[in-house]
């Protein structure tokens, strides 16, 4: 990605958490960035096409420092919390602190939900390669690792979507955990 794509990126992202999706304008995005509209219609089609880099670049941010710490550590139960805090309850504290920021989040319309499933896609399949090494061998195990991997990902996503507050999202996030674990029979 060049400088200026992200720089566009990380001000589109302001400007979509200050006004929300629907009422940004690329003059707003452009104006943020500190570019000229013809700069900025040279990166980007379109307002839609904006929201969707951004969401997918985020979590493609997101899930490369999540992998990045699952390779320091061991333990599954040390992995769910490391996702845990970078993939959802960060994401629940954006949506709190921004009443516009859940439109960017869940991806508004069409076009940005597309990218929004795809981030999900993304770090499911990043659950599935790496719940490979928990799972028991193929004809004892209670559940596939795609199985587990969608579990993992559209529950967590449910509870910080549904939780009133973040004691509340911790608290069932560790209900969530220790089923996974049990299930695994891992620690």
């Amino acid at each position: 990605m060049t400088e200026l794509r992200q720089k566009i990126l990380e001000a589109a992202v302001r400007v979509f958490m200050r006004y929300g999706v629907g009422k940004t304008r690329m003059n707003d995005i452009a104006q943020e960035t500190g570019i000229a509209r013809p700069t900025l219609y040279a990166s980007f089609k379109n307002k839609d096409e904006i929201l969707s880099a951004s969401i997918l670049h985020y979590s493609d941010l997101s899930l490369a420092g999540i992998r990045h710490e699952w390779d320091h550590l061991e333990k599954l139960s040390d992995k769910l919390d490391v996702f845990y805090e970078r993939a959802i309850i960060a994401s629940f504290q954006i949506i709190t602190a921004s009443p516009d920021a859940r439109d960017m989040i869940g991806g508004h319309n069409a076009v940005g939900k597309a990218a929004t499933k795809k981030a999900q896609l993304d770090k499911m399949s990043a659950w599935a390669e790496l719940l490979e090494q928990y799972l028991p061998a193929d004809e004892q195990r209670p559940v596939s690792s795609e199985q587990l991997a969608q579990y993992i990902v559209l529950s967590s996503l449910g509870l910080r979507d549904h939780a009133e507050n973040e004691i509340q999202l911790r608290q069932l996030l560790q209900v969530q955990k220790q089923g996974i674990l049990a299930l695994l029979n891992c620690d």
